[in-house]
């Protein structure tokens, strides 16, 4: 009876540690940045309607922060505070994936226009970063992701594949022109 192991678990174990090193050895910096993270001032009172502060404080005037008119020196008449969560990850980066020649480098009467697509082969650990992303950042060019990542690998997955597509107009001297 023939068994279900094709593969090996040798050589399954032998493609997971080369593949690390390459990936390893010809990697990039990536920076992915998650959806802001908003909270309300805790100085001020919160307009949820005009969704600004209200202009009154809430502490007492014993605090540094205190103010009677005008805006609030912690939100800046905000009425929430944003933080932008942003995370470094390493990974292989691939502008014009397939080679299309619709998709290479040209120059238009609006200027240079460059590869719109890049795919990004990257470790799994990072498939849920990747999918709670609100826009990436590869080679400074900011991207956003343009179909669900997938996985990929022998036998067991070792290999995430995300693809992107740019927002922004690419600059002369980026590494995009790989």
């Amino acid at each position: 009876m023939p068994s279900n192991r094709r593969i090996k678990n040798k050589t399954k174990k032998r493609f997971k540690k080369t593949w690390n090193g390459v990936v390893k050895g010809l990697s990039r910096r990536i920076v992915v940045y998650a959806a802001d993270f908003e909270a309300e001032c805790p100085n001020c009172y919160y307009d949820k309607v005009n969704r600004v502060s209200s202009g009154v404080c809430k502490v007492d005037s014993s605090n540094p922060n205190y103010f009677t008119t005008g805006r609030c020196p912690v939100c800046r008449g905000k009425g929430v505070l944003v933080t932008t969560i942003k995370r470094c990850i390493e990974g292989i980066i691939i502008w014009n994936p397939g080679g299309d020649k619709l998709n290479s480098l040209t120059f238009t009467e609006a200027g240079y226009e460059g590869a719109t697509k890049v795919e990004i082969k990257t470790d799994p650990c990072n498939l849920s970063i990747i999918r709670a992303s609100k826009y990436v950042l590869i080679d400074g060019i900011k991207c956003k992701l343009s179909e669900p990542p997938l996985l990929r690998g022998i036998g067991e997955k070792h290999l995430l594949i995300a693809r992107f597509f740019t927002v922004d107009k690419p600059k002369i001297d980026s590494g995009e022109f790989i």
